[in-house]
């Protein structure tokens, strides 16, 4: 498969994605309404965090989640940044690096409606000086406000690769630049784009795994950890859910469910797997701290177990055909064979390069 399935439009996309994971889609949906009801508005406040620097140029990063994944890819470049920086994010998201003296923050009041949102956010952006934008991308709030608002004033925007690439990956926002973990990623989130500049810096995240290596650590012994992914858009629940049970029964593995497992059908299906007599693993526990083999089928977490030296596979039967090719992409190995070897990584950190990125461009 050569890349998305839908590389241009963030509305078909939006459309897809509305037809998974119903669940949640329906707490959500009930949730609005409760809050319309209560005449709350619909989009979310942001909260402008800022940070002065050398010079007048000044560099706006959008974060949406503080999940670990978010923070590395996006918040680890900042002790390398020299200008001046604003960071963009939902109310009520906790960003530990953004509590020294050295920030202060406005708060962006919510809207009803998206145009009073860009009204209200270019009112406070417009005279700052931004000449770049850092995003994981614009299919969440904050993200998207920042492209809209970058696109608005052609200011020089730039999205972070943080995950592996599945064909069902929200398409990249216009006249942007992607910082991609390979050439092979860059061309395939591109998906043949005219529009989209490509620079491969490298994946923080297994950078810093990689720092991290546990080559001593022997795991001879140690039941596998299957890496739930219950949670994931790309995949039918039956399918995820099915092939955690035919693994962990057969290969007598943990179950680790994501954080993201947490609707009613997730909760259900881990009762049921307790009941057909799969062990779960405390998933308190860092995936760091875990020293024992792990298995996944799209999950960033194999190829994060890989960097750290711990064996780590991928396995699935009947699965799309492209499962396959992103398994051959990352290289990752099938259970019963070798295990994943480490993806290749540059001499720099990825997050200096990417500062070096975002100072030239402004």
């Amino acid at each position: 498969m050569a890349g998305l399935i839908h590389p241009t439009s963030l509305e078909r996309w939006q459309e897809w994605q509305s037809t998974r994971n119903r669940a949640r889609r329906v707490k959500h949906a009930v949730t609005g309404a409760l809050r319309s009801r209560r005449g709350t508005n619909q989009l979310p406040g942001l909260v402008l965090h800022s940070r002065e620097g050398e010079g007048s140029a000044r560099l706006l990063i959008a974060v949406d989640s503080a999940s670990p994944a978010s923070r590395s890819s996006l918040l680890t470049a900042l002790p390398y940044l020299r200008i001046g920086v604003d960071v963009l994010s939902p109310t009520g998201v906790d960003l530990p690096e953004l509590g020294g003296d050295e920030w202060a923050h406005e708060r962006i009041e919510p809207a009803t409606i998206r145009d009073e949102q860009r009204r209200r956010l270019a009112v406070v952006l417009d005279a700052r000086g931004i000449g770049a934008v850092l995003t994981l991308g614009q299919d969440l709030a904050a993200g998207r406000a920042a492209h809209e608002w970058a696109l608005a004033t052609d200011t020089a925007s730039a999205v972070v690769q943080h995950r592996v690439l599945t064909p069902y990956a929200p398409p990249l926002p216009p006249r942007t630049t992607l910082l991609a973990w390979s050439d092979a990623d860059a061309e395939f989130y591109r998906s043949g784009r005219d529009d989209v500049e490509v620079r491969t810096v490298g994946s923080q995240l297994l950078w810093q795994a990689g720092k991290e290596s546990a080559e001593e650590v022997d795991v001879t012994g140690q039941r596998p950890v299957f890496l739930g992914q219950m949670h994931v858009s790309e995949l039918p629940r039956r399918t995820t859910a099915g092939i955690a049970y035919s693994f962990c029964r057969a290969e007598e593995a943990l179950y680790r469910p994501h954080p993201s497992e947490d609707d009613v059908l997730s909760r259900a299906a881990h009762t049921l797997l307790r009941r057909r007599g799969v062990d779960f693993q405390d998933s308190s526990v860092p995936l760091h701290e875990v020293h024992a083999p792990v298995v996944g089928i799209v999950s960033t977490g194999v190829l994060e177990a890989a960097a750290r030296g711990i064996p780590s596979w991928v396995t699935g039967e009947r699965v799309p055909a492209w499962v396959r090719e992103l398994w051959d992409r990352y290289d990752m190995r099938r259970w019963g064979g070798e295990p994943t070897p480490a993806l290749p990584s540059g001499a720099d950190e990825p997050s200096r390069l990417i500062a070096q990125i975002l100072e030239g461009a402004g």
